[in-house]
Order: structure tokens, then C-alpha cells, then sequence
């Protein structure tokens, strides 16, 4: 088979190595869609080993594959060759074997062929697909999964609105999970024109954050409320951080009404520091939210099935397995155009 082999800085390659054997709990699956994630770029650009991506090890942990055999103690009767799937990397593979958890995800090998999942299981790794929905558009249930945590952490109700900071995979996946909570009214503030576009086809409302103070646009677009110490605020119920935009912490911290909350899903190697005093007369709510759950997969996976959207706009460039390294280049030097590249890994 041909596997896609993380090197070092730079440097990714395509090699013919041996299809894994498979034990008598594992199923081995044949990968068909790879997207490639910020956390696969920031270790082709700046060095794996803080991310479970070491030197010779393959690298890829959103795909979506097909089963091809099944071990002889597997025995749920769902789990047969043909089955399509999306794989959990995180528990793709049994721990305690000196593998740690994020080696174990960021390492899953979904860029490569075939690949092994231990102790296959529906619902703790393998999520079947319904049959209405294609390869191409599941390979983004990872990233949407990302996003769905972090829309489940904000409990949102149908009705409220909502300001997202940040176009790219997860901003556009938590624009989608929350209308198909019943949160229609739902601002998206970057600043590439691009990936505003695609706000307005996934039925969003777009605003360009270089040209338009978020905060002003939503008073203008939602109307205002005032606080306890008499600020007017927009009527905005949920903010959400998923790019790490300087301003996303700071402009909820002069904005956010009564009551609201915001919840960061981005990681930028920066501090802010919170005015205590604003934050409580304010009644301001900080949430953090990290990675995904199988449930959140499965209602993702769910969202899909009963149509509730299309994200097939999010994937914006194609390549064949063998184009890898020309992927990479693209997702980094083509951020303009590009929000999801993904590997075409079998046909």
C-alpha cells in the first residue's frame, strides 16, 4: 500500500509499505477521504514532536474509510465488510501499548491507504455513515465534531443569535451545528472575502472584520440591550472563538450583554487578561471547549443524514494521494482560497 510518511520539518512522503495485519478485535479499513488539519501544517511547518507526530510515524486524523476485513472476536453483526465509516482517531487504537493519547490521534494514519482500528467498536470508533451521505461530504465530521463540542458546551436555544469569530473548518462547522439547533440568526466575522462567501451559502451573515467592527455591525443587524451599568450592548445571546482572532476574547469583553456566553475553541499562543470588575457587573460567561465526544460525532453524523446541511462548500481543494505534498503546500500558501484541502486517498 502507499502510506504518507511524516519526516520531519518540510518534509512528508509518500511510500509503499506493508497493508497492517489485523487482530482478532480490530478491523482493517481502506481510507478514502483525508482532510488536512491546522494540527498536520503545524507540524510540516514548525516540528511534530509536541503533537504525537514523530519522524517515520504517518500522520492524518480526519477521514472517513471503508471496511475491508473484520477480526474473528468482532462479533457485532453490523460490522462486515463494505461498511462505511467514520473513525474516531483518538480511539482508533487500544492505549497502554506506549502510545500516548495525542500520538495515538494525531498519528491514526488517515492519509495512508489502510490502516488498523483496534477493538473496533460502533459507537466508540467506527460511526457508520447513512447512505445519503458521500465520502466527500463526511470527511468533514472531524472538524464539524470540533465545532458541534463547542456548540453543546454553549447549550444553545432555538431563537437566540450568535457571533462567530473565524471562517475556516470549525467556524463554518459551528455556523451549521447551530442552525441545526434553531439558531438561525448567526453573524461570521473574518476578514478573507473567499471564505465570506461561503457564509452566505451555508446561510449565514457575513461581516468582514478588517473593514466592520463586529460588535457594531451586530447592534445594527440585532438591535441593542443595556446592562446594569447602563452600556448598550448588541442582543447577541453566544459568541465563539474558533480561529484565535486578537480580538474575538477582547471585542466579547466590551460587548457581550447580560447574560451571554462566549466559548473559545481556538488555541493561539497567547494571554489576555480579563478586566474582573467589567466581567462581573458586566455577568459576562468564559467556556472553554476541547476536541469532541462520540456522542458529538454521532449527532454530527445524524445532522448529515437527515439533511439539517450541506457541508460540502467547506472542502474547497482535492488532491490525489500522491499530490500530498502539493496539498500541504496549498492549505499553507493558499489561505486565501483554501479552508478544507483534502486527500482523494483511494478514488
Amino acid at each position: 500500500m502507499r502510506a504518507v510518511v511524516y519526516k520531519g520539518v518540510g518534509e512528508i512522503t509518500v511510500e509503499d509499505r506493508p497493508v497492517p495485519q489485523i487482530g482478532a478485535k480490530d478491523v482493517l479499513v481502506k481510507n478514502m477521504r483525508a482532510g488536512i488539519c491546522g494540527t498536520d501544517i503545524s507540524a510540516y511547518t514548525k516540528g511534530g514532536d509536541d503533537l504525537g507526530i514523530f519522524p517515520g510515524g504517518l500522520i492524518g486524523h480526519e477521514f472517513v474509510s471503508e471496511v475491508v476485513e473484520v477480526g474473528a472476536e468482532v462479533d457485532d453483526p453490523r460490522i462486515v465488510p463494505g461498511l462505511r465509516v467514520f473513525v474516531n482517531a483518538s480511539t482508533s487504537k487500544r492505549e497502554g501499548e506506549g502510545r500516548s493519547k495525542l500520538e495515538i490521534t494525531d498519528s491514526a494514519g488517515g492519509l495512508t491507504q489502510f490502516i488498523s482500528v483496534q477493538d473496533a467498536e460502533i459507537g466508540y470508533n467506527l460511526h457508520p455513515l447513512p447512505d445519503n451521505v458521500s465520502f466527500d461530504a463526511a470527511v468533514v465530521i472531524e472538524p464539524f465534531s470540533v465545532a458541534n463540542h463547542g456548540v453543546n458546551t454553549a447549550k444553545p436555544r432555538a431563537g437566540e443569535r450568535a457571533l462567530v469569530f473565524g471562517a475556516g473548518a470549525v467556524g463554518l462547522g459551528v455556523l451549521a451545528n447551530l442552525k441545526a439547533n434553531g439558531v438561525e440568526e448567526v453573524i461570521v466575522s473574518d476578514i478573507i472575502p473567499s471564505k465570506l462567501e461561503v457564509v452566505k451559502q451555508m446561510g449565514g451573515i457575513p461581516v468582514n472584520g478588517k473593514e466592520v467592527d463586529p460588535i457594531e455591525f451586530a447592534k445594527e443587524r440585532f438591535g441593542t440591550v443595556e446592562n446594569f451599568l447602563g452600556e448598550v450592548k448588541p442582543d447577541v445571546d453566544i459568541y465563539f472563538d474558533s480561529a484565535g482572532a486578537p480580538n474575538a476574547i477582547p471585542d466579547y469583553l466590551r460587548g457581550g450583554k447580560a447574560g451571554s456566553r462566549m466559548v473559545v475553541l481556538a488555541l493561539p499562543p497567547r494571554s489576555f487578561e480579563v478586566p474582573q470588575t467589567q466581567f462581573v457587573l458586566s455577568e459576562l460567561a468564559l467556556l472553554g471547549s476541547t476536541a469532541y465526544n462520540n456522542d458529538d460525532i454521532a449527532q454530527v453524523v445524524s445532522y448529515l443524514g437527515d439533511e439539517k446541511y450541506d457541508p460540502t462548500p467547506v472542502v474547497t481543494h482535492h488532491f490525489p494521494q500522491e499530490d500530498v505534498v502539493e496539498a500541504f503546500k496549498t492549505a499553507i500558501e493558499k489561505k486565501d482560497e483554501a479552508i478544507k484541502v483534502v486527500i482523494d486517498v483511494h478514488p
